[in-house]
């Protein structure tokens, strides 16, 4: 992963690939991506069991919200 500080510098780097542009996403929209309730339990001892299950759903509702419910960030089948 490569963090740069707009998209506008993205496009401006040299090794740009255009076909990559599914893949840019900003800062804020990473905040909501790592925040949903099932990834607060990731280190709970009873995650695999109780949360596991949530975490795909919760995902794709949190990239609905950024908009970016593709098929880049939702590997297919989920």
């Amino acid at each position: 992963m490569n963090l740069f500080r707009s998209e506008e510098h993205l496009r401006r780097w040299a090794s740009f690939d255009p076909a990559s542009e599914d893949g840019i996403i900003a800062l804020s929209d990473l905040g909501v991506l790592f925040s949903t309730e099932s990834r607060r339990h990731l280190l709970d001892g009873d995650y695999l069991e109780r949360w596991a299950g949530q975490r795909w759903p919760e995902r794709r509702e949190a990239l609905a919200r950024v908009g970016k419910a593709i098929p880049y960030w939702l590997p297919a089948g989920r």
